[in-house]
């Protein structure tokens, strides 16, 4: 037997699982367009040919896909990252990198989900102009840019190389940003003040590696890596956050002992290490006795951000096949939540 990629079995999966009257489109910017088989190179073809409410499944490849506008309310789904270094992920371990994506006024409600942005410029990330968006289970090297007064972003259990979140100039507001489960390897650093109103309506179980500085409503069950970084947070319910220094006490907010709290980083994949110890002694130091960090919570972080879609993470098929004995295929597949 020998192992082959095999994404039509993945999308025929999807397809045949989906029940919604949206339709569903393919991008595979390695491929020639197929309107008939809506298949599509660019980004922007498929959004050109989507009607508000579709699915474009975007497909690993080997080619970056170029920048793209988003103009009606679409849900772009990739197949996840860190793929080869985490189990039962996806059998092509191939990411769907994206350049700059726009989602434009019009946009709203739209979803980027398990996609991979690419590290080469810094303006490579998702600009932001609409309300009710959500960004989910993705890469970035570069942090997501509010290009507009906004309402209502979803930033869950994503990636962050570097910042999270910047504002594009300094007269834009927010409301009701909600950054949740995420690992952010550099800043948040969004003041807010009575002209320039930006109020994150929860920041919950995020691993921070760098300074934070914002409002909330709640700043709970968060985890602060560097002993240094600067911790201002503008909030009424600041509670059970760990921090490595002693910038935040009280409340269930407690300087950690790091020889218990995260497994062992030489063995753990990239994403992976920020999971908790077996037997530490902070699993219930989260709010309400619920775990700290990214894997705790109500919507924990999922490895190698696999959408929340079956994949197969395993296909096995023989070299060759006839039409007496045909062709002997075997996968492995899950559900994925």
């Amino acid at each position: 037997m020998k192992n082959h990629n095999l994404y039509t079995l993945f999308f025929g999966i999807f397809i045949f699982s989906f029940t919604a009257s949206a339709d569903i489109l393919r991008v595979n910017s390695s491929l020639n367009t197929d309107v008939s088989q809506k298949l599509y190179k660019t980004i922007n073809e498929a959004v050109s040919a989507a009607t508000a409410g579709d699915t474009l499944m975007i497909e690993g490849s080997s080619v970056i896909y170029s920048t793209a506008t988003i103009k009606k309310s679409l849900v772009l789904i990739g197949p996840g990252y860190f793929l080869t270094e985490n189990s039962q992920t996806q059998a092509n371990g191939a990411t769907a990198t994206m350049q700059q994506i726009t989602i434009e006024s019009s946009a709203t409600g739209t979803i980027l989900e398990g996609l991979t942005f690419s590290k080469d410029y810094n303006y490579y990330a998702p600009y932001v102009e609409a309300d009710n968006v959500i960004i989910s289970r993705c890469y970035c090297p570069n942090p997501i840019q509010t290009v507009n007064s906004i309402n209502n972003l979803l930033v869950l259990q994503n990636y962050f190389v570097g910042n999270a979140i910047e504002v594009g100039y300094s007269y834009y507001t927010f409301n009701n940003v909600l950054l949740k489960n995420n690992y952010v390897g550099g800043v948040v650093n969004i003041p807010s003040d009575n002209q320039n109103s930006r109020i994150f309506s929860s920041v919950e179980n995020n691993v921070f590696a760098g300074n934070i500085i914002l409002t909330a409503t709640a700043f709970r069950s968060n985890i602060i890596t560097s002993s240094s970084a600067t911790v201002t947070i503008t909030s009424a319910n600041i509670q059970n956050n760990l921090v490595a220094g002693t910038q935040l006490s009280g409340n269930g907010n407690q300087t950690y002992n790091s020889s218990q709290l995260f497994i062992n980083a030489d063995t753990a994949s990239t994403d992976g290490k920020y999971k908790l110890q077996a037997n530490s002694p902070y699993l219930t130091a989260g709010y309400n006795g619920t775990q700290p960090g990214i894997f705790g919570g109500s919507e924990p972080y999922v490895l190698s951000g696999i959408p929340p879609v079956p994949s197969i993470y395993e296909f096995n098929a023989d070299n060759i096949a006839n039409k007496q004995t045909g062709l002997s295929v075997e996968i492995k597949a899950k559900a994925n939540q």
